[in-house]
């Protein structure tokens, strides 16, 4: 923090200068009236003036100066205790007390932006352990049914107890896939999840991924179409994270999509020195609504809660998608049309500069 200074006290100057002319004036008329010497008249009235000003200034100086700066100094300081990247406004100001009221006024606007995120962070807090609390409960809720079923009676019956076994183990899967995808969000949101880059081949990922989801689209009647145009496609990425932002895209695009539907995932390269590698993935399926496309990726959104939930997902898939790609300096692009389907759409980064690692 860099407070503005002068070596001259601006106010002290402001203070002293109406008192030491209309003192220098008076002098200066008198003498004129005494002697008529216009001579002695201005010099002993400009000396008159000088003293007077001189005076009130030191003055001023001795008893305002001090206490204006460490004023001022309390009143910039303020708004670090919020936000250190606080920075003083640079107008120069009149004088020092005009400085005082600039100072005061910005830090008032940076107190009350920093209050206004805390609350925003209140209010995203409180939302987020509400979300929590609804997706923990609903599991939570029909495991405990199930086993108090089975303990009342229906334990005895092979058939009911397998069938309510199998139904309370699916919950407490969806409820561990909820807290690592949990604990994978916080770890990447605080930075400690860093990418480990490495060249690798992107289409292979992309084929293996396709291979580990086919069963999933051959429920639905989903066709997973592979646009592969780019055979040598070498990114400089995190192996596992890109894995993951392709497994919840492609697994997205077949829960949302349509019977018979399709899924069109291609990949090419971008930029004249195709220093970029533009994954898109498409589908057929029921779209996004205008107003929702920019809330996709928030913790625990949902387009349909109804099949989200009967399907297992937990909300937070393209929350993880985005965090990952923003670890990689890069941002998921979403168009979308109602009943038309929807396009996500994603750069990384390109090792065709880097053949000596590609060869390693």
């Amino acid at each position: 923090m860099k407070m503005e200074s002068s070596r001259y006290f601006r106010t002290g100057i402001r203070l002293a200068l109406p008192p030491g002319l209309i003192s220098g004036l008076m002098v200066a008329l008198i003498i004129f009236a005494w002697t008529g010497n216009s001579w002695y008249t201005f010099l002993l009235g400009f000396a008159a003036g000088s003293c007077v000003f001189g005076t009130v200034y030191y003055y001023a100086r001795l008893l305002l100066g001090r206490r204006l700066e460490q004023i001022r100094s309390i009143i910039q300081r303020m708004p670090y205790r919020y936000n250190q990247n606080a920075r003083t406004p640079q107008k120069k100001a009149a004088d020092e007390v005009e400085a005082l009221l600039r100072d005061a006024e910005w830090s008032r606007e940076m107190i009350s932006l920093e209050f206004r995120k805390m609350d925003e962070t209140e209010n995203y807090r409180k939302e987020f352990i509400g979300d929590i609390s609804h997706e923990l409960k609903t599991p939570i809720f029909s495991v405990q049914g199930y086993l108090e079923t089975l303990l009342d009676g229906a334990l005895d019956d092979p058939e009911v107890n397998q069938l309510f076994l199998t139904k309370a183990m699916k919950n407490v899967n969806r409820l561990i896939i909820l807290t690592n995808d949990l604990m994978e969000i916080s770890r990447l949101e605080t930075g400690e999840l860093k990418p480990e880059f490495s060249v690798i081949p992107l289409n292979n990922i992309i084929h293996d991924v396709i291979d580990s989801l086919q069963y999933k689209a051959e429920q639905r009647n989903v066709r997973i179409i592979f646009e592969e145009k780019e055979t040598n496609a070498f990114a400089l990425v995190d192996r596992n994270q890109i894995r993951q932002v392709l497994v919840n895209l492609i697994e997205n695009a077949i829960k949302y999509n349509k019977t018979d539907g399709r899924v069109y995932v291609s990949t090419r390269f971008s930029g004249a020195d195709r220093s970029k590698i533009t994954v898109s993935i498409r589908d057929t399926g029921i779209g996004i609504e205008a107003e929702d496309i920019k809330r996709v990726t928030e913790r625990f959104f949902r387009v349909d809660k109804s099949r989200s939930r009967e399907q297992g997902g937990t909300g937070l898939g393209l929350s993880i998608v985005k965090h990952i790609l923003e670890s990689h300096k890069e941002q998921l692009e979403i168009e979308s049309k109602p009943g038309q389907g929807s396009v996500f759409r994603f750069t990384l980064r390109s090792a065709d500069h880097h053949a000596d690692l590609i060869s390693a």
